[in-house]
């Protein structure tokens, strides 16, 4: 019995050591993302693009693909390139404004 205690309290504190606490974050990035012009907004994405993306592999050109095809793309790519979800909607940004037409 006192296992099944023992096992059942460290699972409990597992759980609750897992829990995120980003809500705070996203609000303050949202509110920072908030206060930029577009242009800001793609200057900061296009940064990002460079920086992160080009540090694994020669960057694509925007304009090779169009913005259906970069949601798939971004989708597999933000994580690798550690992007959060701000850095990551800045990034798409940029890519969706230079995207083929």
């Amino acid at each position: 019995m006192k296992k099944y205690l023992y096992s059942l309290c460290l699972v409990g504190v597992i759980v609750y050591s897992c829990k995120t606490q980003q809500t705070t974050t996203t609000t303050e990035t949202s509110t920072a993302t908030a206060n930029l012009t577009n242009e800001e907004m793609l200057k900061k994405g296009e940064d990002l693009f460079n920086l992160r993306c080009g540090r694994c592999h020669d960057l694509p050109k925007p304009s090779n693909f169009t913005v259906e095809d970069w949601k798939p793309i971004m989708a597999s790519m933000a994580p690798k390139a550690k992007l959060n979800a701000e850095e990551t909607n800045w990034v798409l940004a940029y890519v969706n404004a230079n995207a083929k037409k």
